[in-house]
């Protein structure tokens, strides 16, 4: 026992008080001198020696009340029964982790993954159950799971773990971590150290093997053809058949290469219907057989360009994007060249805006609407916003070449295929903003810095009931690369769908997916319920776990949504075995810091709320003994 505040015991010396204030009360009884007792009678003498004792009870009761609240100010501690019983087990205990991602659907693999997860894992020993999928759920045990169809990633998975660990009722005290997985090379970070950190030790259970495997890699819909890419995951050549709307073509693909098959889009084929490229191939998983895809709306929506006094070449950058992204550009100079209904508006560079034209594009906004403010030359001059008055640094940021990174990987103008379409994008200029960003969407970093970039480069505001996007960089080469780069017309294109409200066309399975509205429902193609969406920050969020075509409706609005496996685990070829070696290994070598940390830094438990009610309960019986005894005293004098 230790007390954390010590010099509180020197109050045992205020325990004299009732002791001296008792013996005072003790007197002698009074002696009188008589010549004979023969003539006195003889009485019994109970009532002093049960006074007597009486006092001695109450003396003893104000003590220990006193004792008790001398010991509960000095807060004692002792070390807690904790740690002595993680000291005794057996061994550590264990978060068996089992990988729940589409490689894990293979006949072979499943169940001998499930096996292995149920043989590590105790309940009675402590263990943790943990599925992992998109997310890293905690279950009570492993006894009815299944393998879903998303992807995981084991990038931060240290990290994400150990804030597991913190957040059970128990002290993390011996841990083991126990991955049960096929260990796909597809889902290792490139950085070896994203995988090594953290204090506890990992034990890896690999499960499975490489399999020949086909998938449909990507489809894309120009004019009247369809363009279909298959991808060979396998060791060996093969033909195959791809399948669409009745017609077929035959393939021979290489061992890891990949083949373009086209299809004529059939004369039915109109906008918002659905519709699925299948390959025949008797492989390892057969959901990436089918890919599913929704013809976009035919009909363009119209842009307006807010581009008085604009430059010249960044307008035609502008317009040539929107023009390939299949919107309409209309330039307004003046309040009289605004068109009657536009779907978005786009602000090049406009400076400080002329009051009616502010008014219109703010009462635009607060109806619902979404901007664009590409931010430049002119913007900076006026130092801040011209659309909610955000302050803006006042010099511009020259940089080495800072790439652009997704700050905000779930949003849809992030697009799919990030990392090909912006690895070449190189920003030298932009400006900064003297708030920080409530909401970004796309980042500036350099050279090993993290994700979260330096500077944001695209944020979201909102604004009323609708939303401004904000591009704090200009359209000029001087600036950046990204107008001569395929990227550019990407993020034009993204930026018009989720400001014209138009909803996503396809998503990955367990992956989130921005929707831009209130709410939102989604059905399954039985018509049941599969998703009932709520706000989250004013863009709801949404994870559709299995593939398949589903309907999306918002007020007043309805579209098919298809969803699809990610492409990335048809890859089944697993990480050497040399690589888990060391990983493992890398792991162990934390164990013994965790342990020395453990040991040096054993649990207490407090005393002191014990000993406070203990004080409550003598002051009580001390009341309660004080008032009996005057009441006896009372009745003897009666």
């Amino acid at each position: 026992m230790s007390f954390v505040a010590g010099a509180f015991l020197l109050g045992f010396a205020a325990l004299a008080v009732p002791w001296w204030l008792h013996r005072m009360n003790e007197r002698a009884p009074a002696q009188t001198v008589v010549a004979s007792l023969m003539l006195m009678r003889e009485v019994e003498e109970p009532l002093h020696t049960r006074r007597k004792l009486a006092h001695r009870a109450l003396l003893a009761l104000r003590l220990a009340l006193l004792a008790a609240l001398v010991l509960a100010f000095a807060q004692p501690v002792v070390e807690s029964s904790a740690g002595l019983i993680a000291a005794d087990r057996a061994r550590p205990a264990r978060l068996v982790v089992l990988d729940g991602s589409l490689s894990m659907r293979r006949a072979a693999v499943w169940p001998e993954a499930l096996a292995t997860a149920r043989g590590l894992f105790d309940a009675e020993a402590g263990d943790r159950a943990v599925y992992a999928g998109e997310r890293l759920t905690v279950l009570p045990d492993f006894a009815a799971v299944e393998p879903g169809w998303s992807r995981f990633d084991f990038a931060g998975l240290p990290d994400r773990l150990a804030a597991i660990v913190a957040a059970l009722p128990e002290p993390a005290v011996g841990w083991e971590f126990h991955i049960v997985s096929d260990f796909q090379a597809s889902a290792i970070p490139e950085r070896f150290n994203a995988l090594a950190g953290g204090i506890w030790p990992f034990v890896l259970h690999p499960v499975g093997g490489f399999e020949s495997n086909w998938a449909v890699e990507s489809i894309e819909v120009s004019e009247q053809r369809i363009g279909v890419v298959v991808a060979s995951f396998a060791a060996l050549g093969r033909a195959l058949t791809v399948r669409y709307a009745g017609e077929q073509a035959d393939l021979h693909l290489a061992a890891g290469s990949r083949q373009r098959a086209t299809f004529a889009l059939p004369p039915s084929a109109h906008s918002q219907t659905a519709h699925e490229i299948v390959i025949a191939a008797a492989d390892a998983l057969p959901d990436d057989d089918v890919r599913r895809f929704v013809l976009p709306a035919a009909e363009s929506a119209t842009i307006a360009v807010l581009a008085e006094n604009a430059d010249a070449n960044a307008l035609g950058f502008l317009a040539a994007a929107l023009e390939a992204s299949g919107a309409k550009p209309t330039v307004v100079q003046g309040s009289a060249d605004w068109p009657s209904a536009p779907a978005a508006l786009v602000l090049l560079d406009p400076g400080e805006l002329r009051p009616a034209m502010q008014r219109r594009v703010e009462r635009h906004l607060q109806q619902g609407g979404g901007a664009l403010l590409i931010a430049g030359p002119r913007t900076r001059r006026l130092g801040r916003l011209p659309i909610g008055g955000d302050a803006l640094a006042t010099r511009v940021s020259v940089g080495a070449g800072r790439r652009v990174v997704a700050a905000d990987a779930s949003h849809s103008i992030a697009g799919e295929g990030w990392a090909e379409g912006w690895q070449d994008v190189s920003v030298e200029r932009y400006l900064t903003l003297a708030a920080p960003a409530r909401e970004t969407i796309l980042a500036l970093a350099g050279d090993g810095e993290a994700v979260g970039g330096v500077a944001p480069l695209l944020v979201e505001r909102s604004f009323g009931k609708g939303r401004l996007l904000i591009l704090l960089t200009a359209l000029d080469r001087t600036w950046s690369s990204l107008v001569l780069r395929p990227a550019f017309v990407g993020l034009i294109g993204n930026a018009m769908d989720y400001l014209a409200g138009r909803r996503p066309l396809h998503a990955n399975a367990g992956e989130p997916l921005a929707l831009r509205g209130t709410s939102a429902q989604i059905f399954n193609a039985e018509g049941a319920r599969a998703l009932a969406l709520s706000e989250t920050g004013g863009r709801p969020l949404a994870r559709v776990d299995s593939p398949g075509v589903y309907t999306v409706r918002l007020p007043g609005r309805e579209t098919l949504l298809a969803v699809n496996v990610d492409v990335r685990e048809s890859n089944l070829r697993p990480v050497p075995t040399t690589f888990l070696e060391r990983w493992q290994e890398a792991t162990k070598q934390q164990a013994p810091a965790a342990s020395a940390h453990q040991a040096s830094a054993p649990s207490y438990r407090e005393l002191a709320p014990w000993l406070l009610a203990l004080a409550a309960a003598l002051l009580v019986a001390e009341s309660l003994a004080a008032n009996i005894g005057h009441l006896r005293r009372r009745e003897a004098i009666a």
